[in-house]
């Protein structure tokens, strides 16, 4: 008999909202609860901290996606130093982590892990030093293939990264805090986390042979491919997660119930799953981009190729005649 006999039951919980997807899937709550452990599965082991090899499968094909492209940059402009080149690499890695801490006074994230710097370095190396830039040459002649399987890791990841890491950092993490209640915060750090690579590459011109500030190219021709993606998932992330209530953080607005009203219309999803399709839709708009971007990549070396093949030809004549020349004078 229970002991509770007599005494007022307390109410059951109330039952977890309902998600859209996991209403039309079964199963799709089952592969976003197993989507982190795969973004973050070593090369050896089970686990993340007990692996024989603490080094992730996919940071591994993130760094040399982000060296790959450092390289193509470089091979079309000029090479750099080497250093110089690893410092462009470095940025266009850890850019977005550095900016976000730097605006939430938090420590840099690339400080607290003892590979995420080594990882990275050794990718860029193992792309410029190889010799006979084996890795370097393998991956241009699997193009477009290689470019669009590379921009498809790196979409899984970002769209994890500036939601996960960003939104959920934000307002989770530093809960109990004000920025943690701030719309503001929760959609400028998913932003910045995603695209801040390339945001101090557009002000301090770190891929350039010569660094220097200047006005923003977004400021002037708009946002760039990653700035658009990285606040379009960091915004559908907090629509679909039902994450903002107007009535909740701005009771006194005369349109805060109107407008929770016109949010509660989005099909909610739960977080997991937010952070599954968040990646999804990341990866399939980075890899339809690299394979655009791969081509005209392959034509831009081809018309390169043919100009200096024209240029070897139309030396050769002039060179053969001022040969002949010589000779005749030194016979004269």
């Amino acid at each position: 008999m229970s002991q509770t006999t007599g005494q007022q039951m307390p109410p059951p919980p109330p039952p977890p909202p309902s998600s859209a997807l996991g209403a039309l899937f079964p199963q799709a709550q089952q592969l976003a609860a197993g989507f982190p452990g795969l973004l973050s599965k070593p090369w050896v082991g089970g686990g993340t901290e007990g692996a024989a090899v603490p080094i992730g499968i996919f940071a591994t094909l993130h760094a040399l996606r982000i060296a790959y492209e450092v390289r193509k940059g470089a091979q079309a402009s000029g090479r750099r130093p080497l250093l110089q080149e690893l410092f462009t690499m470095l940025t266009f890695s850890f850019g977005g982590a550095v900016l976000t801490a730097l605006m939430l006074g938090r420590t840099q994230p690339w400080l607290e892990n003892n590979t995420t710097v080594p990882v990275y370095a050794g990718a860029y190396l193992l792309m410029a030093c190889v010799p006979g830039d084996l890795v370097y040459r393998f991956l241009r002649r699997t193009s477009p293939v290689s470019d669009v399987f590379l921009a498809s890791v790196d979409g899984l990841i970002r769209g994890y990264g500036v939601t996960a890491a960003g939104v959920d950092l934000v307002r989770n993490t530093m809960r109990g805090q004000p920025v943690a209640d701030s719309l503001v915060a929760w959609i400028a750090v998913g932003t910045v986390l995603g695209s801040g690579g390339g945001i101090i590459d557009d002000v301090v011109q770190v891929s350039a042979a010569s660094w220097g500030l200047r006005v923003p190219a977004m400021l002037r021709a708009g946002p760039s491919l990653d700035v658009k993606l990285s606040f379009c998932a960091t915004v559908g992330y907090i629509l679909t997660t039902h994450a903002w209530s107007f009535v909740e953080h701005a009771p006194g607005f005369p349109l805060s119930a109107a407008l929770d009203a016109i949010l509660a219309c989005v099909p909610r999803l739960s977080d997991q799953e937010a952070h599954l399709v968040s990646g999804l839709l990341c990866s399939a708009v980075l890899g339809t981009a690299a394979h655009a971007q791969a081509c005209r990549y392959a034509a831009a070396e081809r018309r390169a190729l043919e100009v200096a093949r024209r240029k070897k030809y139309d030396d050769a004549p002039s060179s053969g005649t001022d040969d002949d020349d010589d000779v005749e004078s030194e016979s004269e």
